[in-house]
């Protein structure tokens, strides 16, 4: 029995979607995505010169009849999709409670791979943490499977830090096949360390969406005004600082700022990006904030 909000009703709609890519892969079976791989498959790619022993089927007669020489069509062949599934579940996605921070995060992950498994393609789910706590799934294939990834972030308490970076290094290492890697975090954290994981994302050759998640009380501190402690919740150390108007005012816009840099990093990059706030409607932003940047075709 699958969780709210996957009602029959919710997973249909997510049957309806199909994941965009932006690159070409080469996959182990026919399927619905784009592959460099000359195929017979509808989509017509290039033309080349005929050659002994080709399929005289794919001989296009309208340039044989304009020039007097024969050349073959070729087409691009479909292949299956890999995809790649990665969720921040260090200390800070429990703030304020899991239930408000990294459920939200794992259910955007869990739907996202629904529309994988609906489209018969692979799907494997990486929580991101330290490296030596970091683990995986195996690949799932298949509607059924979607309890096995709902029931696998479910197991999960998120804890202690991460360096990301470093631990997506630890789950590229055994990566094969390059394919879409959706990567979902608070993006809490230095510009240079995002950056230099989704740098290390593109040079494995994955066709990336990024999908950060913040909690409204991270968005909007619903502190009263006079002195506050604040605690990280990944490495412990504590600041002081006295809270008012103007205090409230300056984090709200250097948080808008970093979300700004983050965003702009993606779109200079190539990839998609969406910022998801928890108190929000989930359907809506699924069916239809994820489809406005492009995720979907």
């Amino acid at each position: 029995m699958l969780p709210q909000p996957f009602t029959p009703q919710f997973l249909s709609q997510l049957e309806t979607l199909r994941l965009r890519t932006r690159k070409e892969f080469l996959g182990g079976h026919s399927g619905s995505y784009g592959s460099p791989r000359r195929g017979t498959s509808l989509e017509f790619a290039d033309y080349r010169r005929y050659a002994p022993g080709d399929d005289l089927r794919y001989l296009d007669w309208g340039i044989y009849a304009r020039s007097d020489r024969l050349y073959i069509k070729l087409f691009r062949e479909e292949v299956d999709l890999f995809a790649y599934v990665f969720i921040d579940a260090s200390a800070s996605m429990a703030f304020p409670s899991v239930r408000e921070k990294f459920l939200p995060a794992s259910h955007i992950g869990a739907a996202l791979s629904y529309v994988v498994l609906a489209n018969h393609d692979h799907v494997k789910i990486h929580l991101l943490g330290e490296p030596s706590a970091s683990i995986s799934s195996p690949f799932y294939r298949g509607r059924r499977r979607m309890v096995d990834c709902v029931q696998f972030t479910a197991a999960t308490t998120p804890a202690g830090r991460m360096d990301m970076a470093a631990s997506l290094a630890h789950h590229l290492q055994k990566l094969r096949r390059p394919g879409k890697a959706i990567l979902i975090s608070d993006f809490l954290i230095p510009a240079a360390s995002y950056q230099q994981g989704l740098n290390l994302l593109r040079a494995f050759n994955l066709d990336i969406a990024v999908i950060q998640v913040l909690t409204r009380l991270e968005v909007e501190p619903p502190f009263a005004s006079g002195g506050v402690n604040l605690i990280d919740s990944e490495t412990n150390a504590e600041i002081n600082l006295q809270w008012d108007d103007r205090a409230r005012q300056n984090y709200q816009a250097k948080l808008a700022q970093h979300n700004s840099e983050i965003r702009s990093f993606c779109h200079q990059s190539g990839i998609h990006y969406s910022l998801y706030v928890t108190d929000r409607d989930f359907s809506g932003f699924i069916f239809a904030t994820l489809p406005a940047i492009g995720l979907f075709k």
